[in-house]
């Protein structure tokens, strides 16, 4: 594995090479045969070097993904949507970056949900390494091939030996097989791991263990003829952030709580009770409770709770979901979920946004021979961040190599690691051992929005050690990063590291418009009508005075104030023009509506644009039409018309220009009824179209 802990792992492996004929079933009912058994697969190796697509990005203990073409292929019950493929020779239904050492088939611990034809410490990194990966689909048919990968060792070159294998998946009859052209060399402790598992962990088949493959092999599972297993299993997928990562919140400031419900079986769910609680020290803020029905296989429901959270002092806290009320639930491991929720206090002169509790846990981490990095994804509670310094935690420095730190936007594919925004050597004496030390920035840092990377990074060679916490809640959000490449870090759900930034937000001023409340995209008005806006503090200082502009069809510019001192942070206000929009003829054209203040630092929130029409009642002709009367005016449930003395088409728009009534009227000159008691109170446009003729009326709707 690159990597070693500064505790060591042991495992006693008896050399062996895999030939074992079949072996079967499982409790799902999944068999295998090699080709050494008489009604077993034929030994053969599928060629998709010619036809396939070249994997790029694989290298030591990472993964590369996600991938959408496993749509339609079924594993045990369910169909996964995506697929990545891990350098250490497995496919993985969650994106899990499976390392050494290498579980046994089946094993409920995470990681999961995978395929593994040879789940060994591979390696795809270092100078003249022949390693590759091909993936190819077509119809029923999807192949991955590893080819010519050596496995890793702890010596210069850090790679030795040769594996060529593959896995083909058939759509049409859901077996996987594995095929093995060649292989060479030995691995560490002869960690090896052949199998599939489930997404539960609970249901898997073990071909072998700390066994190597021969040359021209084939093993082929296949999915049972008849399914009797019903998996009864629900359970929390997540907490707050999909992937369940751990989130930053402001003290002082209510934030909505959620969780994400899943039926991971293959049995609808009649009824799932769901509690969910906010703790901290032994008090719980906040406790809510739920009720999901009918929950289908595979399916899951994102619950918004009504009881946000408004911590009153900042520090760690954990939302607990937890299930219940599934009868025969299968696993009930996963019905019970933390998450993390980090309260900070803007006000502060200096916000540690860091995942951990501040106190190290057992040995730190370090990987051998050095260039290795742990990386944190990191949103802020607030906007503008200003970082100025990194936080860490170093536990040792034995050859005095000291580190590198590094900040990344979240502009990389999939919302990864994009433009590198921040780099820093820390030298030896530059950091206190056994304590957090900062680490100035060169310069302050601004983010104005979404998130960005962390990145502590080891010298080629060095020793240096990066504390870790171990105790709940656990973020989730860690990351490994070996040869510039990041996966998620194999013991995301156990630990968090003593690593973090330093910051503080920026004392601006921004006020945004928010959105036009009555008017929409593509509203014909058919009278004067003043615009009405929302505007909003989106700054953390009180607002200065603000003026409101419009203009409609490029024509005259309308401005009006809207006093000072009006807007606290966060704090929105409704305001309505005095000066409404018209025109003498009919006219369509954008209704451009912007905020303005001195001081106000993102001009990008300040406007909104939209197509309208006005339409000129000067240039309707009414004809005959001008003698119909519309009674009573305002009404309640409905209105009556007169002086109908042609077929007549009436429309009804609201004052958002959508239509919500249409009918025919007759042509015997008796006055019409009309029912509109369906719809909202409000004001509504009346328009009548009979030939040329046209006539608008406004029509007010009581409650």
């Amino acid at each position: 594995m690159k990597k070693f802990f500064l505790f060591v792992l042991g495992m006693v492996a008896t050399l062996a090479q895999a030939q074992n004929g079949s072996g079967g079933p499982d409790a799902y009912g999944y068999t295998w045969r090699d080709s050494n058994e008489p009604n077993g697969p034929t030994a053969s190796w599928f060629n998709i070097t010619t036809i396939g697509t070249q994997v790029t990005g694989l290298s030591d203990d990472n993964v590369v993904g996600p991938f959408g073409w496993i749509d339609g292929f079924q594993y045990y019950w369910y169909y996964p949507m995506q697929v990545w493929i891990g350098s250490n020779g497995y496919l993985s239904f969650n994106g899990a970056n499976i390392a050494s050492p290498f579980p046994n088939i089946p094993n409920t611990a995470a990681p999961n949900n995978f395929i593994a034809p040879l789940l060994s410490d591979l390696n795809f990194s270092g100078a003249g390494n022949p390693g590759q990966c091909y993936y190819y689909v077509s119809g029923d048919t999807i192949c991955v091939s590893w080819l010519n990968v050596p496995f890793w060792q702890n010596a210069n070159p850090a790679y030795t030996g040769s594996n060529s294998f593959q896995v083909i998946l058939n759509k049409q009859d859901k077996s996987i097989t594995y095929n093995y052209l060649s292989q060479s060399g030995l691995t560490q402790s002869n960690d090896i791991t052949i199998g599939i598992e489930n997404i539960t962990g609970q249901l898997g088949l073990q071909h072998s263990k700390n066994q190597y493959p021969v040359a021209n092999y084939s093993i082929k599972f296949y999915y049972p003829t008849t399914v009797t297993y019903q998996a009864v299993d629900g359970g929390v997928n997540w907490n707050m952030d999909e992937g369940n990562g751990g989130v930053f919140v402001k003290r002082g400031v209510s934030t909505q709580l959620k969780s994400n419900i899943r039926n991971f079986g293959n049995q609808n769910l009649p009824t799932v009770n769901v509690n969910s609680t906010v703790t901290r020290s032994g008090t719980t803020p906040v406790n809510n409770t739920a009720s999901l029905t009918n929950i289908g296989p595979g399916y899951d429901t994102t619950l918004v709770f009504s009881n946000p959270f408004n911590p009153a002092v900042s520090g760690i806290y954990a939302i607990t979901t937890t299930v219940s009320g599934i009868t025969g639930d299968l696993v009930p491991a996963n019905n019970s979920l933390a998450g993390k929720i980090i309260a900070v206090d803007s006000a502060s002169a200096a916000v540690y946004f860091d995942y951990s509790d501040g106190t190290p846990d057992g040995a730190g981490l370090s990987w051998s021979g050095g260039s290795g990095g742990i990386g944190y994804y990191i949103q802020p509670a607030f906007y503008p961040c200003s970082i100025t310094a990194y936080r860490m935690y170093i536990t040792a420095d034995a050859t005095s190599q000291g580190c590198f730190l590094k900040i990344f936007d979240d502009n990389g594919p999939n919302g990864g690691p994009g433009t590198l925004l921040d780099s820093t050597f820390a030298a030896p004496g530059s950091f206190t051992l056994n304590n957090y030390s900062a680490v100035p920035l060169g310069s302050p840092l601004t983010i104005p929005s979404g998130g960005f990377y962390i990145l502590w990074e080891m010298p080629a060679g060095s020793s240096i050690t990066l504390a870790r916490d171990l105790t709940p809640p656990i973020s989730f959000r860690s990351f490994e990063v070996l040869g510039g490449s990041w996966s998620g870090y194999r013991s995301r759900f156990t630990e968090d590291f003593l690593l973090g930034v330093e910051a503080n937000q920026l004392q601006v001023e921004d006020v945004g418009l928010i959105r036009l409340r009555n008017l929409g995209p593509n509203t014909t008005l058919f009278s004067p009508t003043t615009p009405s806006v929302t505007i909003r503090n989106l700054g953390v200082l009180q607002n200065r005075a603000i003026q409101l502009r419009y203009q409609f069809a490029g024509g005259s510019i309308v401005t009006e104030n809207v006093f000072a001192n009006v807007l606290n942070p966060g704090d929105s206000l409704n305001y309505t023009f005095n000066t409404p929009i018209s025109a003498s003829q009919t006219t369509q054209g954008n209704l451009c509506v912007w905020v303005t203040m001195t001081g106000d630092i993102n001009p990008q929130n300040d406007s909104i644009c939209i197509p309208i029409t006005y339409q000129s009642t000067t240039s309707i002709n009414e004809g005959w039409l001008t003698q119909v009367k519309v009674f009573p005016n305002p009404t309640k449930d409905l209105f009556e018309m007169s002086g109908l003395e042609q077929a007549t088409k009436l429309s009804i728009h609201n004052m958002q220009g959508a239509l919500v009534h249409q009918q025919e009227i007759g042509t015997d000159g008796s006055r019409s009824s009309i029912s509109i008691g369906h719809l909202a109170a409000g004001i509504y446009q009346v328009s009548l179209q009979s030939g040329q003729f046209s006539k608008h009326i406004r029509l007010v709707l009581q409650p």
